[in-house]
């Protein structure tokens, strides 16, 4: 603390390892291992997020690759149990952290539309699209609960699922390379959730996105994350997936805005001449499959939403877009699919929330967990105009892109806040 010219109090500067505990003297190590050290129900909800994100990759999954049963059950055992529990223990704490966050009043604004809207939905089950809702509500919470204040925490919990990931992402591509004759007509996928290349790309894009933004205070550490990313982008490759492969690109040429070191400039130029390179010698990997109807299926978007502009048609109601012989049952794009689903109104408000995680993002890029903030922003901003729209829905990879970014900025507002209100006090 300190006094500056005006006579007015200055907070001290507050460092990225000050924020994220990452470094500090022998006191400072041990009492961030206290921190991270978790009571038995934050215990179970850490083993819950972390789970939701691994088990997507290998549990089976229902009709239209659905959530299975079995995982669904996991996950309430797992992370809304636990969540909902130590929510209803700490729910002044919680809602004095979060409430005065613009953010989170507009999530909250956007989940009681979705509610609102079950009302007019054509559904069989409306308890079930409420559930979907819910669940969101509990995931992004549930983050907070376990790392709100707590950053390392969900540094370690992201380093280890990230490898985890790439552990299933080195099978899978080593089975599909022994599989399959001729691995340039054919795609790789994942199973259950990510049955399909689409899907599965984009989990392990996410993981890519993140393990590159977090540093590694140990050189085995280092090692590790290397081989990791390697690992997911083999897979990623595999796919044969464009618009992940846009979104990768797009991520990595923009890191040096929001980390401005040597080793990320080179390999944003590294992957511009890449991608010159690419586009010059095997176009036809692009080009091959076309546009793969997606302007078509914007038009036919754009009529739903031209029909029913205000409240849209409820969310979680069925709808088909046919398109060249196929009958889809999503529009392939976050903004058109949320109109939809919650009407002009609803997309406006998912935007505005979009706007302030991007914002959060930029304001803490100096701490690891703000730089993950704003590469899953902008790679989620590219991939999600291409698939996986669903806003609202079952755990899939849309949550890796959509909430757990916008969890991570809640924990990077709430500290910040936190450490505002003992300068307040003494000023």
């Amino acid at each position: 603390m300190r006094v500056n010219g005006q006579g007015t109090w200055s907070p001290p500067a507050v460092s990225e390892a000050g924020v994220d505990g990452s470094s500090g003297g022998p006191k400072s190590r041990m009492n961030n291992l206290r921190q991270l050290l978790p009571g038995r129900g934050e215990a179970v909800l850490g083993l819950g997020i972390g789970w939701m994100m691994i088990g997507m990759l290998v549990m089976p999954s229902s009709v239209s690759y659905n959530p299975g049963r079995l995982y669904q059950i996991s996950l309430i055992l797992l992370l809304y149990v636990p969540a909902l529990y130590l929510l209803l223990r700490r729910r002044a704490a919680v809602w004095r952290e979060l409430w005065p966050q613009p953010a989170f009043r507009v999530f909250l604004l956007l989940l009681a539309w979705a509610t609102a809207s079950l009302g007019w939905a054509q559904l069989q089950r409306t308890g079930d699209e409420f559930g979907r809702i819910l669940s969101v509500a509990l995931f992004v919470l549930g983050c907070h609960l376990w790392a709100g204040e707590r950053p390392q925490r969900m540094r370690v919990l992201l380093t280890l699922v990230g490898w985890g990931m790439a552990l299933c992402a080195l099978v899978y591509s080593v089975m599909f390379l022994r599989t399959t004759p001729s691995p340039d007509d054919s795609r790789i996928a994942g199973s259950g959730v990510i049955a399909t290349s689409n899907y599965a790309a984009a989990a392990m894009g996410a993981a890519c996105v993140w393990l590159a933004q977090l540093p590694q205070r140990r050189r085995a550490g280092s090692i590790a994350c290397l081989v990791a990313v390697a690992s997911l982008l083999v897979f990623v490759a595999l796919t044969q997936s464009r618009s992940v492969w846009l979104a990768l690109a797009t991520c990595a040429v923009l890191t040096p805005l929001w980390q401005r070191r040597r080793a990320t400039l080179v390999v944003a130029l590294g992957v511009f001449v890449l991608a010159v390179v690419a586009l010059a010698w095997r176009p036809e990997v692009l080009m091959d499959r076309g546009a793969s109807h997606r302007p078509q299926i914007l038009v036919k978007a754009l009529h739903m939403i031209a029909l029913h502009p205000w409240v849209g048609l409820g969310q979680g109601t069925d709808f088909v877009i046919q398109v060249g012989g196929e009958h889809l049952t999503h529009s392939h794009n976050v903004l058109t699919q949320a109109a939809i689903m919650l009407g002009l109104p609803g997309m406006l408000v998912m935007m505005v929330m979009w706007g302030l995680v991007a914002w959060s993002g930029w304001r803490h890029r100096g701490a690891p967990l703000g730089r993950v903030v704003l590469g899953l922003w902008v790679y989620a901003s590219v991939a999600l105009q291409f698939d996986m729209p669903q806003l609202l829905d079952s755990p899939r990879p849309g949550w890796l892109l959509i909430w757990l970014p916008f969890a991570l900025a809640l924990g990077l507002e709430a500290r910040d806040r936190a450490r505002r209100e003992p300068l307040a006090r003494v000023h």
